[in-house]
């Protein structure tokens, strides 16, 4: 979504996550993304920004499921602008999820 991306960065972006959980790949096509706006009602849209959680049992099929919660950092008119965190609110909000997601 950025002009840096390339698979080259990414490959290098996998070197700040020493967590076997996190996963970093290259998406020229923009399908994930793509998919994660579906699954939000926005078909045709680009989710990029989001930071989103799914109940443990979550099944994944075609498309991600909905998530339980999710906030973004996307400024586009699409996107809801009432999970829209930036900065100190939106480390906060994570925060304050994780918490209570994950006692």
């Amino acid at each position: 979504m950025m002009g840096g991306d390339t698979h080259e960065a990414a490959e290098k972006a996998v070197e700040k996550f020493k967590d076997r959980r996190v996963r970093q790949f290259y998406d020229p096509k923009k399908a994930a993304g793509k998919a994660f706006s579906k699954s939000l009602g926005h078909d045709g849209e680009v989710a990029w920004d989001f930071y989103l959680f799914y109940p443990v049992q979550s099944e994944w099929q075609e498309l991600p499921p909905v998530p339980k919660v999710y906030m973004h950092q996307l400024p586009d008119t699409w996107a809801d602008q009432n999970r829209l965190f930036e900065k100190d609110m939106l480390k906060a909000e994570l925060n304050s999820t994780m918490r209570l997601l994950f006692p």
